[in-house]
């Protein structure tokens, strides 16, 4: 603990002023708390995700058979996968606090924003009806609600202080509260009316292709070695960090993975060596528990003394361990979070580097590609089903270096957490 107590010291030094001026900031409180708003959806439906995708021989069988599995994954399609209308919502809503709006009309007024900028669907065969294409709210529209988030209610804020419908004192609070934006709001779907026309003329089409295309400009330049997955990867825990989810990325590098791995296939039926088994081994290293391989964010809290860290530890390691990090992600939170923006980012290439340099000592040379196993299954697990020995100490290594990594900035982030339970206890007495 000598080394961690050194590490502390330099970081508090340098790194605890910045993370925690940058925490203090009001737009970053109305990112992470809007966030953290949706950790009771997701802790409540990741059961549900674990269990209809586990393979318990029997059980599975009869979850598919009975229509439970069915059903999980309706429930499923409107909560974890439409993440994005629920952060608009709840980020618009502390935001718009913060600008001075009452009620829920920060909150109210970003949602509906957010919707209007999805484009509808219809179909011939059913006249007169209309379509939501739920992926927009999904993956591909979390980074659009964080952005609506922040603009809607500031510019509804400014609208209001300037055509604010007066209206009698006689009239009831909750009337006038709903009333009094009215013009405002008249002109700010009139801009986003104006602005969804003008995205047909574009070459994406509306809000949501613009901004996932140009996200994923990028990934088309990439190739097959394991440098590129190791980019793909780092980037793609980049823009986790600021809310954009890693399949937004992982869509345009779909292709080069279902390429190389459907060469990998060909060669180990055939008897030959793997073409592409390094390229292919990095994945050992990169989601151990999630992007950034986010159990080692998980086992790092059992370290922490702090009650908030032991609460989010109770509750966001267990979906870890089965790959779903979503509550940890917006739980803890790490995403907008300045604390873990270094380990989150780098570990992705120190834990790529060390892979390939047990790959090149001969461990995971058992790695076999015809083998497909549930992702819920723990990382190690799938590692030793598809590799053996070599591709376990491989997963076990890399998962023991991202604890090693996240334990310094969880212990600064706890000795924060216990100063302001401290001085919250003082405030109560």
């Amino acid at each position: 603990m000598a080394a961690f107590d050194k590490i502390q010291g330099v970081m508090d030094k340098t790194v605890a002023p910045i993370a925690s001026k940058v925490a203090n900031s009001k737009i970053i409180d109305a990112l992470m708390g809007g966030m953290m708003c949706t950790l009771p959806i997701l802790l409540g439906v990741s059961v549900i995700a674990i269990l209809i995708n586990f393979p318990i021989p029997g059980l599975s069988e009869w979850i598919a058979s009975s229509g439970l599995k069915d059903m999980g994954n309706a429930i499923l399609s409107v909560t974890m996968n439409m993440m994005g209308i629920y952060i608009a919502f709840f980020v618009g809503l502390r935001w718009g606090k913060a600008c001075g709006l009452s009620g829920y009309n920060g909150g109210v007024i970003t949602g509906a924003v957010f919707l209007s900028f999805i484009p509808l669907q219809s179909f011939e065969d059913i006249p007169m009806a209309s379509f939501i294409n739920t992926s927009y709210m999904g993956s591909n529209g979390i980074f659009v609600a964080l952005v609506l988030g922040l603009i809607v209610p500031k510019v509804t804020a400014i609208l209001l202080s300037k055509l604010e419908l007066k209206l009698p004192e006689m009239v009831p609070p909750m009337v006038a509260s709903s009333l009094s934006p009215i013009f405002g709001t008249i002109v700010l779907f009139s801009v986003v009316w104006l602005a969804k026309w003008g995205l047909t003329f574009t070459p994406w089409g509306n809000l949501f292709d613009m901004i996932n295309t140009l996200l994923g400009t990028p990934i088309s330049y990439v190739g097959s070695s394991p440098f590129a997955y190791i980019v793909v990867c780092t980037l793609q825990s980049v823009f986790w960090f600021f809310g954009v989810h890693p399949n937004v990325m992982l869509n345009f590098y779909a292709p080069v993975i279902m390429a190389l791995g459907a060469a990998n296939t060909e060669a180990i039926i055939a008897g030959q060596a793997l073409p592409y088994g390094a390229w292919a081994i990095v994945a050992l290293g990169t989601a151990i528990g999630g992007q950034g391989n986010a159990l080692g964010i998980s086992l790092s809290l059992f370290f922490a003394k702090s009650e908030r860290f032991k609460a989010i530890r109770g509750i966001a390691f267990v979906p870890s361990f089965f790959n779903i990090s979503e509550p940890l992600m917006f739980g803890l939170p790490v995403v907008l979070n300045p604390t873990y923006f270094i380990p989150f980012v780098l570990n992705i290439p120190i834990c790529g580097a060390i892979v390939q340099l047990l790959y090149s000592l001969g461990l995971g040379a058992g790695y076999n590609p015809t083998i497909q196993l549930p992702w819920v299954l723990p990382q190690p697990v799938i590692a030793f089903m598809q590799g053996g020995g070599g591709c376990l100490i491989i997963s076990l290594v890399v998962l023991v270096v991202s604890v090693l990594m996240y334990t310094p900035f969880t212990l600064m982030a706890d000795r924060q957490a216990l100063k302001e339970e401290a001085e919250e206890a003082a405030l109560a007495e």
